[in-house]
């Protein structure tokens, strides 16, 4: 049965796409000259620089959100398994040998095994702790981290995720008083 490809539709993707295709050419065609400029964000989704960085958004992102393998801290070696496990079980398609090679150092190199917890890159503070447990429960934290909102607006968004989302109300007061002076000093709007 023939299913037509939807295309990549976001604007920041489809250029990130191009920019990669680009350099797997010795010769790249050069590109046309826009009126406009493409909207500011982060490139890659908010992947850090580095070698591999390209082929890790778009073989992942072919079927994941980026918080779905963005929260896991494997070795090198677990990574390899993984991948070999998704291409065993899932039909994903097997990376061009190179390519799989930049892959696993790039995410042995940022998303590795962890010695000491980080807290997910959270700044020390009181209520780090229990932001971390309270959001990563169903979060990636860089989706938490990406939000600036105000105190007001956070705990909005905490009655919001209880009333619409499921999640367990935070009844001590104090722990939600700490959760949101935590948020709102760190990622608030300003």
């Amino acid at each position: 049965m023939w299913r037509q490809w939807p295309g990549v539709k976001p604007a920041q993707e489809r250029a990130d796409l191009i920019a990669y295709l680009r350099t797997l050419s010795d010769h790249p065609l050069p590109l046309p000259q826009r009126a406009k400029e493409a909207p500011a964000g982060p490139r890659y989704g908010g992947l850090p620089a580095g070698e591999g960085r390209e082929a890790v958004y778009f073989t992942c992102r072919a079927c994941h959100s980026l918080d779905q393998f963005t929260g896991h801290h494997l070795s090198r070696e677990g990574w390899d398994e993984l991948l070999d496990e998704m291409i065993a079980m899932n039909g994903m398609a097997a990376p061009e040998p190179w390519a799989r090679e930049l892959m696993l150092d790039y995410l042995g190199a940022y998303f590795g095994e962890r010695e000491d917890r980080d807290w997910a890159g959270l700044p020390p503070g009181p209520g780090r702790e229990e932001v971390y447990y309270s959001c990563s429960a169903c979060h990636s934290l860089m989706m938490v981290t990406q939000q600036g909102l105000s105190r007001d607006r956070w705990d909005e968004t905490l009655d919001w995720m209880v009333e619409e989302q499921g999640m367990d109300e935070i009844s001590d007061l104090a722990l939600r008083d700490l959760i949101l002076d935590y948020l709102s000093t760190h990622f608030g709007s300003g």
